[in-house]
């Protein structure tokens, strides 16, 4: 009888959703203006706005190797790229998780070809994690993605 009893118990206790889900961890502190501040600094080729969202020894990883330990490196390398003439940055809709951003940055650079070049040409993909803390980005990693966008299913997407 007192099988039965523990089994029933424990079937009942594992049928209630309090006890089979576990909540994620809440944001950082400042996570979200932190955010929207990096998507605004970057579309905006704002290199001052995105320069004060780093932290002083900021690490970047790019396809796994470290290519900056700065914020001094990585705004000599990054810096100049984002302030470019003709050079266009977009940021996809990201995902947020505590102390980690991750979006996918679109890249143009048709501008400094010179004339009309159609809206679709000279794309790269990055996917660019942005590790924070202290309410500063502590680490970037990029993942270099090409020139072609996949759609859900992997397809080349049109």
């Amino acid at each position: 009888m007192l099988g039965k009893i523990v089994g029933v118990t424990l079937i009942m206790a594992a049928s209630l959703p309090s006890s089979a889900q576990v909540l994620p961890a809440p944001s950082l502190p400042g996570q979200g203006r932190l955010s929207e501040e990096l998507v605004r600094s970057i579309e905006t080729k704002d290199t001052a706005a995105y320069a004060a969202l780093l932290s002083d020894d900021v690490h970047v990883f790019q396809d796994g190797k470290e290519v900056a330990h700065s914020k001094t490196d990585w705004i000599n390398t990054f810096g100049k790229k984002l302030s470019a003439d003709g050079v266009v940055f977009k940021m996809s809709p990201g995902f947020s998780s505590t102390g980690r951003l991750l979006f996918i940055e679109y890249f143009n650079s048709a501008g400094s070809w010179g004339g009309n070049v159609p809206a679709h040409c000279c794309w790269s993909y990055d996917a660019v994690a942005y590790d924070l803390a202290g309410g500063k980005v502590t680490a970037i990693r990029r993942l270099r993605g090409g020139e072609t966008k996949l759609d859900e299913r992997g397809s080349p997407a049109k």
